[in-house]
């Protein structure tokens, strides 16, 4: 079983633009109906059919709080293996509704509020469609090798599902980001939660994941190591002095990471906040592992805090019609987005 969460940018960024309206996701995800001549077929949480629009009426009334540029609604795809397929007769529609009612519950009890509170299943707008196709793409091993063509069904069961889930709670006070911060929604989490959970509801044995080695730690990059000293010198022109970083610290922490580009998307958030006079807290967990540490309990540190987020509250409050809201995630690189499948 593989759950995904679609990146609009690198997987069909015209039908899956999530920041206006979900008619073009949801008439893209008609087209498997149109072509067989019939009605597209939709559920949700509690319904067993929805037509098209019900659901769009659903998702685009829900966005209240949002602004233009923001995520209205994320797209999920699960994706059974043929192997799980066969093992619920095929593509049994009914069990794939009360499975995917599961892994949105699941998905709901991810999100970690900034109150302690929680996510129910009944706290989400979403609507789904069940896909019993699938076509080759011109990257397929199977076309390169000029056994099928682009566009031209595959063998075997196919059958998959597409969630579209509205980026605020029912209530419209909340904003739910499953490709934001972990510590806020673990996305992995809840693929791995996907997977135990048709195995459980099918009493379905499934291979045992396999895990990747840790890779070797690379030599260090004089070349690179410069410039991020360079880089380093920069920020602490701008920051605090005192929160200004050690460049051999983060040298260290580039090299650990074989000095890829989820480093430097952190080291240039840094740069960011420390060009807009924002604290630099955590700056080198930030930087290891991309997550923020709760914050320390010094004086400095809530100054800081309380002036940042003073700031903030004013420009929030420039509308009229500005709610009050929490925002659960943060964009996140290109790279942490799983794919299309």
């Amino acid at each position: 079983m593989h759950a995904k969460l679609i990146n609009p940018k690198t997987n069909g960024e015209k039908a899956y633009n999530n920041q206006g309206s979900a008619a073009q996701v949801l008439n893209y995800l008609t087209h498997e109906a149109k072509h067989k001549g019939e009605n597209a077929r939709f559920f949700d949480g509690e319904q067993d059919l929805l037509d098209r629009e019900a659901v769009l009426a659903s998702l685009d009334g829900n966005v209240k709080g949002l602004r233009a540029g923001e995520a209205k609604f994320y797209s999920l795809v699960l994706s059974p293996s043929p192997e799980e397929l066969a093992h619920i007769g095929g593509g049994d529609e009914a069990k794939l509704r009360a499975y995917t009612r599961d892994v949105m519950a699941a998905y709901a009890a991810g999100f970690r509020l900034k109150d302690g509170g929680a996510v129910g299943k009944d706290d989400l707008v979403w609507g789904a469609i069940i896909h019993h196709e699938r076509t080759h793409r011109g990257t397929d091993a199977a076309v390169r090798a000029g056994e099928a063509r682009p566009g031209q069904a595959r063998p075997g069961l196919q059958a998959h599902i597409h969630v579209v889930v509205s980026a605020r709670d029912r209530a419209q006070r909340v904003t739910l980001n499953p490709g934001g911060r972990v510590s806020r929604f673990s996305l992995r989490d809840w693929q791995e939660e996907a997977r135990v959970l048709f195995e459980r509801q099918f009493q379905y044995q499934g291979p045992t994941p396999s895990r990747r080695p840790a890779p070797a730690i690379p030599e260090p990059n004089p070349q690179r190591n410069a410039r991020i000293a360079e880089r380093v010198e920069q920020l602490n022109r701008q920051a605090d002095p005192s929160q200004r970083l050690d460049a051999a610290r983060v040298q260290r922490i580039a090299q650990g990471r074989g000095y890829d580009r989820i480093f430097y998307d952190r080291l240039r958030r840094l740069e960011g906040r420390a060009r807009q006079g924002q604290p630099l807290d955590n700056a080198y967990h930030l930087l290891a592992t991309g997550r923020e540490e709760p914050a320390r309990d010094q004086t400095g540190h809530q100054v800081r805090q309380a002036l940042h987020s003073f700031q903030q509250a004013l420009r929030a409050t420039s509308g009229p019609d500005r709610v009050d809201t929490q925002d659960i995630g943060e964009q996140r690189g290109r790279r942490q987005w799983e794919p299309e499948l």
